[in-house]
């Protein structure tokens, strides 16, 4: 096993021996989470193998980056607990949150293919931890083992998928059913036992590109019609398929007044 490094832990805790087991076992827990789900979990048991002996555990603090736009590429990030925001810049210049990534999501794989800097920006919305493989061990192994590309491939269609599936809920018609396509999009992301998403109304307005304001209200109407109970930063939902109905455009009308 690789010598691990982290943010957040300092080795002057613990006995040089603690400290390598700590950090062992940290990391084989974190390669757990991640072989349940994603595009790491998708990977044959030799490329899992091959690529556990790149990755180093990270622990950022909410707000931190792992990147900005326009940085040079460092390598590649797997979600292993907390959330990511990937933020892009506008043509104005304004900055604005495009997904709430969950554990299991990874992301900077066009690093691989391409020296170029990077096209988005990535925070940590809470304490959150990550699975890092450095740009150079990346271009090292695909360099070594061509087969590989493959994998970086299928990650890229995943990801481009997911950026066309943001791109089609933003041209929902109606604010309502905008909010409902999110939060299901949402839901199935969630990791496995999860009871609620971990989101902020700030945050969701942003994302569905509403004002906090109409977002509020929608969510009210959600939350009164028995669809979704809302909680402080949290959402749950209640009834998955009354959110389909109204992504869908099948809806009552609102209550008057």
């Amino acid at each position: 096993m690789n010598r691990l490094q982290t943010r957040g832990v300092q080795s002057s805790q613990y006995g040089l021996g603690e400290y390598d087991k700590r950090m062992t076992e940290d990391l084989s827990a974190a390669l757990a989470v991640v072989a349940e789900r994603g595009w790491f979990a998708g990977r044959s048991p030799e490329h899992r193998a091959a690529l556990a002996k790149l990755v180093r555990l990270r622990r950022y603090n909410p707000g931190e980056a792992l990147y900005h736009y326009g940085d040079p590429p460092n390598g590649l990030f797997g979600l292993v607990s907390g959330a990511l925001d990937i933020v892009v810049p506008r043509s104005d210049g304004l900055e604005v949150t495009i997904h709430r990534a969950e554990p299991g999501f990874w992301v900077g794989e066009l690093a691989i293919f391409t020296n170029k800097t990077r096209r988005v920006s990535v925070f940590a919305a809470m304490p959150t931890q990550t699975l890092h493989i450095p740009y150079t061990a990346l271009r090292q192994l695909v360099r070594d083992e061509p087969r590989f590309y493959e994998d970086f491939y299928e990650l890229v269609e995943a990801n481009f998928g997911n950026a066309l599936q943001l791109l089609a809920n933003l041209t929902t018609p109606t604010s309502v059913g905008r909010v409902a396509s999110r939060l299901l999009l949402h839901d199935a992301l969630k990791p496995a036992g999860a009871s609620a998403l971990q989101i902020s109304q700030a945050k969701l307005a942003e994302l569905v590109a509403l004002s906090l304001p109409t977002l509020q209200r929608v969510m009210r109407r959600l939350q009164q019609k028995g669809l979704i109970e809302l909680g402080y930063g949290q959402i749950r939902i209640v009834d998955r398929q009354g959110l389909v109905a109204l992504s869908t455009g099948d809806f009552p009308p609102a209550d008057p007044g």
